[in-house]
């Protein structure tokens, strides 16, 4: 008998019992790999919880640490607290060299025979620094954490405080940790009681005082014609045709510094160079800008504070770079150019002099700014060229403060006599180039110089407050003059910080390419002004404090263009900056 076992059409057959062997054991690989994972996630998952709850019994037993009163936290650790507390992994004879972490902590411990037993968590019973705690969250892990003071290898007065807390998961496991530091300072001078008190309160004067300079600001927008028939005009109308741009503006270079004092001083100084912007009503964060780079640098004497600036950090040199913003298209386009390559220098420092005047050693900031090329803003209407607003390249600020106590200052600075707790002072000044609005070739030859032009403007004003110093009045100063087209020839105006006037210029029009152009101009000038805070003898309660500004100078030039594209306006506001000082001084507590 003959059997055929050629393969047949149609076979039906199952698995064979090596193919289901084979997927069984792919399955069953699958499963294992999967619930390993699981296992893993789970091992994780719980490793993380302890890590939680280790890091909060740290910080729990950081702040008991940190409440402590300041003479309890002098005198760091009870002598023989390793013994106390059954051995000390962190203890290296008389230095904290942590077993745990790698943060290179090795400073000297801060002990003493006569620090009592119930300061815990530093030193509780027996003077041990050991904290055990239990947390029904994580059963079976005990979380040990011990306590530590120590001083800093600088040998400042600055107490260092540590916590470090150690677990272990199981018998077999490492251990696992969290190391916390914090600092205590307390001040010479402080106020308080160091027997019941963690930190002394401020006990000495508070000083503060600023100054500032901006430099003047050109603003573009849309505006309405004046002229029966023109088009409405509102926030979202673009000042040229063919472009999105709302509102253009130019800023020249400014200035600030700062100075705060009362148990340690800070000083700070800052310069934001030229730059311009081109915003759309429809996207303003789609603005385009160019320049405005700025420059910044504190000083401190705040050895007890963690981060605190340096001493005496070394000026900072910087120069602005700003390019070119264009809109329009067609026959009327604008230029607009904020001033490059102003060059600034800022200063601050507790240690080294910051300025004429101001001796070694007493805490002070200053800055300088000075413009190299003018800023201008440039109409192009076919074949006419309007120079709309122009200010003059050499412009400067120049910004100090200064915290005066040992060393008096001098006129230029204030604080000429020191009595007590001292004085402090900050003043600003500043000098413009010529500054031009409404330029053009204006028919008959009409303001030829412009509609309006500044010539030869400064502005300062210099501030003090102190204990012999309680009411002295700002120095402050203003001069120049503004040159307006009246409509048949020039008129001046002298400035002084008294000044407060409103001018209207003439019209004046220039007709070529198939356009008209007329424009006209308004001059608005505040006087200076100081704000005195009432205080009452002494400078005690709210202190004594002023603020002075030098006033503000506005001028506005408003433009129309009438030819084949239509109707299209636009003002250009532009302001003369200013210049802004203040002090104050508020006498110390009673202790």
């Amino acid at each position: 008998m003959r059997i055929d076992d050629r393969p047949r059409t149609g076979d039906e057959s199952g698995f064979t019992l090596m193919e289901l062997l084979v997927a069984m054991m792919i399955i069953g690989g699958v499963l294992l790999g999967l619930a390993a994972v699981q296992t893993s996630a789970l091992v994780s998952t719980a490793q993380t919880r302890q890590r939680t709850l280790g890091t909060a019994v740290t910080n729990q037993v950081m702040e008991q640490l940190r409440a402590l009163p300041w003479n309890t936290l002098n005198k760091g650790l009870r002598t023989g607290f390793v013994g106390a507390a059954g051995g000390d992994p962190n203890v290296d004879g008389t230095r904290l060299r942590p077993a745990v972490g790698d943060d290179g902590i090795d400073e000297a411990l801060v002990t003493s025979s006569d620090q009592a037993t119930t300061m815990a968590p530093l030193s509780g019973a027996g003077g041990s620094n050991l904290t055990r705690t239990r947390n029904p969250e994580a059963p079976g892990i005990v979380f040990t954490s011990r306590s530590y003071v120590s001083r800093p290898a600088d040998g400042t007065a600055v107490l260092s405080l540590t916590v470090i807390t150690t677990w272990r998961a199981n018998q077999s496991s490492e251990d696992r940790f969290v190391v916390l530091r914090s600092a205590a300072y307390a001040p010479q001078g402080g106020c308080g009681d160091p027997d019941n008190q963690p930190f002394l309160g401020a006990c000495q004067a508070l000083f503060s005082a600023s100054a500032g300079g901006t430099g003047p600001e050109i603003t573009v927008t849309a505006a309405a014609g004046g002229a029966a028939g023109d088009p409405v005009v509102d926030a979202t109308t673009p000042i040229l045709p063919g472009t999105s741009a709302t509102v253009a503006s130019l800023r020249v270079a400014q200035t600030g510094v700062g100075i705060a004092a009362q148990q340690s001083s800070t000083a700070e100084a800052t310069v934001l160079h030229s730059g311009g912007t081109l915003t759309a009503a429809s996207d303003p964060a789609a603005a385009e800008s160019t320049g405005a780079s700025s420059s910044s640098l504190e000083a401190s004497n705040d050895l007890g504070s963690v981060g605190a600036a340096p001493a005496d950090p070394a000026p900072v040199t910087s120069t602005g770079v700003a390019s070119s913003l264009s809109l329009g298209q067609g026959d009327l386009t604008m230029l607009l150019q904020p001033g490059g390559g102003d060059q600034a220098t800022v200063r601050a420092s507790t240690v080294t002099s910051c300025a004429t005047g101001i001796a070694n050693g007493e805490p002070c900031a200053s800055t300088t700014a000075r413009t190299n090329a003018p800023t201008s803003v440039t109409a192009s209407v076919r074949s006419g060229t309007f120079a709309v607003a122009t200010v003059g390249s050499s412009a400067s600020t120049t910004t100090f403060g200064g915290r005066f106590t040992k060393t008096a200052g001098t006129t230029a600075t204030g604080c000429t006599s020191l009595t007590g707790a001292g004085c402090v002072a900050a003043g600003v000044s500043r000098s413009l180039g010529t500054v031009t609005l409404g330029g053009g070739s204006w028919t008959g030859g009409a303001a030829s110089s412009g509609l309006i032009v500044v010539n030869n403007y400064t502005d300062s004003t210099r501030v003090e407050r102190g204990a012999s110093q309680p009411a002295a009045t700002p120095v402050t100063t203003r001069t120049g003059s503004i040159r307006y087209w009246n409509g048949s020839s020039y008129s001046t105006l002298t400035l002084g910080t008294g000044t407060s006037s409103s001018k209207i210029t003439g019209s004046v029009s220039w007709t070529g390419g198939g356009y008209t152009v007329t424009a006209s101009g308004s001059v608005l000038v505040t006087p200076a002004s100081t704000l005195v805070t009432a205080a009452d003898a002494g400078c005690a309660g709210e202190g004594c404090s002023l603020s002075s500004e030098t006033g503000l100078v506005t001028i506005s030039v408003r433009y129309r263009m009438e030819g084949p594209s239509g109707v299209h306006s636009f003002v250009v506001a532009t302001t003369l900056g200013g210049a802004r000082a203040a002090a104050g001084y508020k006498a110390a507590p009673s202790a």
